[in-house]
């Protein structure tokens, strides 16, 4: 309860520190009569309030939420408030910005003579706010509406020299953090999800964790979608910080634990073989390699029920070694100089569902919460790839960071090489 208290009066501080700013900037037009003054009365009172109530009401119901419905409905709450404070808030920084320069000294501009009206600047900084306000309420709402449904396929091609020559060419499909109750009944976005899972013609699917955001009756239903994605040399997974139902307070461990079991059993549901921290052999034409799948590995407040010497133990000595872990945090902590693993796919982040993508240059706020956040990384002759998602978590939006399916191509080659499609 003590945290849920620091983060309501932080949120008064961020809310009503908006509001008054804001108030000061509008109040200076005309008098508060008619629309003004009932927007004014709505603008900041009305939704100041409602809001500061909606959050401590889900800081309460939250712990002890019974099911997914009362996550979702935070998700939809958290999406109208942004709605409403991110232009707020962007309005604010642009009058700001235009305060600090009007104070600073600066030498007088030539006089040259006009040929339109003069503007204020009062009126100038107003014009440029609203616009510039506009772009992450639109943003917000197309990431709401299309981003979180556009899936995009990246192609990742990967050369290993030991590679065994009889997996030259394996294709292998990478999904992540399904969050399935997020979708709740819509089942039609996954359906097509798996349509470009299936036209990639993989001969491995790899899960890497978060199959649901707690609850075991977020799987019910799936088994006709899920269980249709196809490949010739299997489905495995793994899980993620997500299923183990611990972000919610149960009356009994028992209750607990039939709801973890009820998460294992979907994985079967849907054809997947998952992996809990054990590894397996891959063979084909008289060659192997071994694939190791980890339970979750997070630093805290992530668990920690990854138990990597136990899966590596099993690997023996294979020439090439893949490892499914869902946090990428795990590869720097425990895989890179240590184990011996070639490729370790991971999940997680999400790339915090909102960033900018522009050629090479990428940035999210996953960030600074993240050494590695999205994409393919290499210490020496190690790969670690970070899948963005393919499902959302809390807020039902994804803004630059569209939900993802990678497509891996494992070639022989004389040296380890890169070469990222996409």
């Amino acid at each position: 309860m003590r945290y849920h208290l620091v983060f309501l009066w932080l949120l008064v501080l961020l809310v009503g520190g908006i509001d008054w700013l804001l108030w000061r900037f509008w109040k200076k037009g005309e008098p508060l009569q008619g629309f003004r003054k009932w927007f004014a009365v709505t603008g900041f009172i009305v939704f100041p309030i409602v809001f500061l109530a909606g959050f401590f009401a889900f800081g309460l119901l939250i712990p002890d939420a019974g099911s997914y419905h009362v996550y979702n409905a935070f998700g939809i709450f958290l999406t109208v408030f942004l709605l409403i404070y991110l232009p707020k808030l962007v309005f604010i920084l642009v009058q700001g910005v235009g305060r600090v320069q009007k104070v600073l000294p600066r030498r007088p501009a030539p006089q040259r003579k006009r040929h339109y009206p003069a503007i204020s600047r009062a009126k100038f900084l107003s014009q440029i706010g609203i616009i510039m306000a506009t772009a992450p309420f639109v943003g917000l709402l197309f990431g709401v509406f299309k981003g979180r449904f556009a899936f995009y396929t990246r192609h990742v091609s990967l050369s290993f020299p030991n590679l065994p020559p009889a997996f030259n060419g394996l294709r292998i499909v990478q999904i992540s953090d399904l969050h399935l109750g997020s979708f709740g009944t819509n089942r039609e976005p996954l359906r097509e999800a798996v349509e470009l899972i299936n036209e990639e013609k993989p001969d491995m699917v790899l899960f890497t964790g978060d199959l649901v955001n707690n609850f075991a009756g977020e799987t019910r239903g799936w088994e006709d979608i899920l269980g249709k994605i196809n490949a010739s040399m299997g489905k495995y997974a793994i899980l993620g910080n997500h299923d183990y139902g611990d972000y919610s307070s149960w009356p009994s461990q028992q209750r607990k634990a039939a709801n973890f079991k009820g998460i294992v059993a979907a994985f079967r549901r849907f054809g997947f073989q998952l992996l809990r921290n054990e590894s397996l052999t891959i063979e084909k034409d008289g060659q192997h390699f071994v694939l190791s799948g980890v339970e979750n590995w997070g630093h805290p407040p992530f668990p920690q029920y990854g138990d990597l010497e136990k899966a590596w133990s099993e690997a023996g000595d294979a020439p090439f070694k893949i490892l499914l872990s869902h946090d990428p945090d795990h590869w720097d902590a425990e895989v890179i100089g240590k184990k011996d693993y070639d490729l370790t796919l991971a999940g997680h982040t999400h790339g915090m569902q909102f960033g900018v993508e522009v050629g090479k240059f990428n940035w999210s706020p996953a960030k600074y919460r993240f050494k590695r956040w999205a994409g393919l990384y290499r210490e020496g002759n190690q790969f670690l790839y970070v899948n963005r998602g393919l499902g959302y978590l809390g807020m039902p939006a994804r803004v630059g960071m569209p939900p993802e399916i990678t497509v891996f191509e494992l070639h022989r080659g004389g040296q380890f090489t890169a070469d990222k499609q996409q």
